[in-house]
């Protein structure tokens, strides 16, 4: 039926010029003034809901969407090599962004956290043309050193954009990372900023307490 085909390709041709909405420059600039501390952002056109969520058995927090989930550990052992497992992978199932930590077993106090991201840079670039380190930041708290890389990996298959974090908790290498197909950076890596400057140890905040109410409880 000659209508029902045009029917058909009027509902693709309006699929198709959505999709372009969404993924256009005007939209993720628009929707780049948006912050996830407000809770609900639109992330191309679909609205996402943000909340801190405690990790690491309460010893920190972030934010995060709100429907991210645990992965199956099963899921976590197929998709990493045992090496770089993590110990906990949060995503959802639409997004393309996880978000996760693995506490290893390297003692380093907090005190050389920072000689230690430079030896984690130097094990990246020696990983060869599959790894491209963009940036490198270091956060100062009152008991805390975070460091932090953004970089490009590359399978044969596809890139993904990756924010890398470390930190010392009890003496020991904290690796966190946030990352997302490299395709989605435009929009993602702002947001994946916010994430990654949410970020707190619950000691720090637990001590800015006491320090507010001069050590009452």
């Amino acid at each position: 039926m000659p209508e029902m085909d045009e029917e058909i390709l009027r509902s693709r041709q309006k699929i198709k010029a959505f999709e372009q909405e969404r993924f256009s420059d005007e939209t993720i600039e628009n929707e780049k003034n948006q912050s996830i501390l407000d809770g609900t952002i639109l992330v191309n056109r679909i609205p996402i809901s943000f909340a801190e969520r405690t990790i690491l058995e309460g010893r920190a927090a972030m934010w995060m969407p709100t429907d991210f989930e645990v992965l199956p550990q099963e899921i976590v052992e197929a998709s990493y090599p045992y090496m770089d497992r993590p110990d906990v992978v949060y995503t959802n199932g639409y997004l393309g962004m996880a978000t996760g930590y693995r506490h290893t077993s390297y003692e380093i106090p907090d005190t050389y956290m920072g000689e230690f991201m430079q030896i984690a840079k130097s094990a990246l670039n020696n990983a060869g043309p599959n790894v491209t380190i963009l940036t490198e930041h270091m956060r100062k708290t009152q008991k805390h050193t975070l460091t932090s890389l953004e970089m490009i990996s590359h399978t044969i298959t596809e890139a993904i954009y990756n924010i890398l974090y470390f930190a010392s908790l009890n003496d020991r290498v904290l690796f966190g990372f946030i990352n997302f197909d490299f395709k989605l950076r435009k929009r993602y890596v702002s947001i994946a900023k916010e994430m990654l400057d949410s970020f707190y140890f619950t000691d720090e905040e637990v001590a800015k307490n006491n320090k507010k109410t001069g050590g009452k409880a």
